[in-house]
């Protein structure tokens, strides 16, 4: 075994970034990661009983693009591997939606691999992210200001998506590929210095390592990795103790002012971020100056009122607590909303503000907790994956909507869960479904269907997280 197949072996094993028996999507783009990438797996696939599935997608950028595509067909064809190529007008996208041509080609990639994996039945799409690109990540993340969980920079494991190379530097990738006698396709806009990443890679690391430590991109990755784990603790700590702080009235969180104001400032930070996103806030319309603002306006005594944020929000303060409140559009109006959900995979509903992520994973003691209503996590919800009825849509409500609560009998009206939730009725239209036919699984934020539960003879868990955006 090659030292580069037993590393990245190591790595996905540490890491439990795939189970055996599963069947991949790999995203292979032709340059040299994503063809180390798919030749390792290959090389791995036996194993871990693993099939194997290329997915590329090409832009619409750049002349060469289509040269690149015939390549990983090419490429996948000789390895024995079924590929699915597929193409997006990236360009228009992003003028269309005032993006960056990045940001558009990320979103559309990722957008596409769900579609392969949810077409193949993958429960994992895997990516050839690299040690590289991580420390590109960290200090891009950096140079923006900002906080813990951008410097940890790339996840090994998010949403579906796993980076088993994310151990490895780009130049073992290209030694593996030379070793087997591979060739890569080199993207030419990769070596400009037009964008920042790419100064960061072709101008700042180069100067880094040759002027302060040649090891700079370990030192960068170590980093990252101890503020990552550090993260997570402060994260669930965060949402332990806002949880012991909160109360739910008429379908906003009011949140106990003296107890809040007790706690150290990190963890205030993170608490009203968290309560931004519970109520449907979009965390990046938020910037650090609003949360400074946030917390200094609370922190002045003995005052009630009103402090107007970005995008219509606001954070309203009573005597002895406060609530984030959104105002209502001016007509009142909620575009309805019925979209196929990507499973697996994420869905995007720019109409409501929303992403919906689907993971589907075997069912162990760490899933057991969907055996129960836990209402405790409204944003989140767990099924029987063999029982769904796939498709699954995601829409607003509609005249006549019936659900059958779990642990509950019967029906009820979905007018009449809001009704008896309070939820406030100008919320209601906006209140995101995850539906098949006429069976109504989630009510996302409020409450979960009967269909599908998932037991203690549940293969394999489907995993629906919400995210306002």
């Amino acid at each position: 075994m090659s030292a580069f197949k037993e590393k990245v072996e190591e790595f996905i094993k540490k890491e439990n970034l795939i189970d055996p028996g599963m069947r991949v999507v790999v995203g292979v783009s032709g340059g040299a990661d994503s063809v180390a990438l798919l030749s390792v797996l290959r090389e791995l696939a036996p194993s871990f009983s693993m099939e194997l599935h290329v997915a590329h997608l090409n832009h619409l950028l750049r002349d060469e693009a289509g040269d690149d595509a015939a390549f990983v067909q090419r490429f996948a064809h000789s390895l024995e591997i079924p590929v699915t190529v597929g193409y997006a007008r990236v360009a228009d996208y992003g003028r269309r939606n005032k993006m960056s041509t990045e940001e558009a080609a990320r979103w559309a990639r990722y957008r596409f691999l769900g579609h392969v994996a949810r077409k193949v039945g993958a429960p994992r799409i895997a990516v050839g992210h690299h040690l590289g690109d991580q420390v590109e990540t960290v200090i891009f993340n950096f140079l923006r200001g900002a906080g813990p969980a951008g410097i940890a920079g790339i996840p090994v494991h998010n949403r579906g998506v796993v980076r088993p190379l994310l151990g490895v530097t780009r130049e073992e990738i290209e030694n593996y590929c030379s070793s087997l006698g591979l060739s890569w396709c080199t993207d030419l806009t990769n070596l400009t210095t037009d964008y920042q990443r790419n100064r960061i890679r072709v101008e700042l690391l180069p100067y880094l390592r040759q002027s302060f430590n040649p090891r700079v991109d370990r030192a960068v990755a170590q980093t990252a990795e101890i503020i990552s784990e550090e993260d997570k603790v402060m994260d669930h700590l965060a949402a332990f103790l806002l949880k012991g702080i909160t109360v739910e009235e008429q379908g906003e969180l009011r949140v106990s002012l003296d107890e809040f104001l007790s706690l150290p400032l990190a963890l205030q930070r993170r608490m009203l971020r968290k309560v931004i996103r519970r109520q449907g806030g979009r965390l990046r319309d938020f910037g650090y100056h609003n949360y400074n603002d946030c917390l200094s306006y609370l922190e002045v005594p003995h005052t009630c009122g009103e402090l107007h944020l970005p995008h219509g929000w606001r954070l309203i303060k009573g005597s002895g607590y406060f609530i984030f409140s959104k105002a209502c559009p001016r007509d009142g109006i909620v575009p309805e909303v019925h979209r196929i959900l990507n499973v697996p995979g994420e869905t995007e509903i720019p109409e409501l503000d929303l992403s919906i992520c689907a993971e589907v994973k075997p069912y162990d003691q760490g899933y057991s907790q969907f055996i129960h209503n836990f209402r405790e996590e409204s944003y989140q919800a767990g099924f029987d994956y063999d029982k769904i009825q796939l498709p699954i849509f995601v829409r607003t409500r509609r005249a006549g909507d019936r659900i059958r609560p779990f642990g509950l009998q019967g029906t009820k009206k979905i007018k009449k869960l809001f009704n008896d939730l309070k939820v406030p009725p100008q919320q209601r239209d906006s209140v995101p479904l995850v539906v098949s036919d006429d069976e109504i699984y989630w009510v996302v934020g409020y409450r979960r269907g009967a269909a599908a539960p998932v037991t203690k003879e549940t293969r394999y868990v489907l995993l629906l997280k919400a995210h306002y955006r």
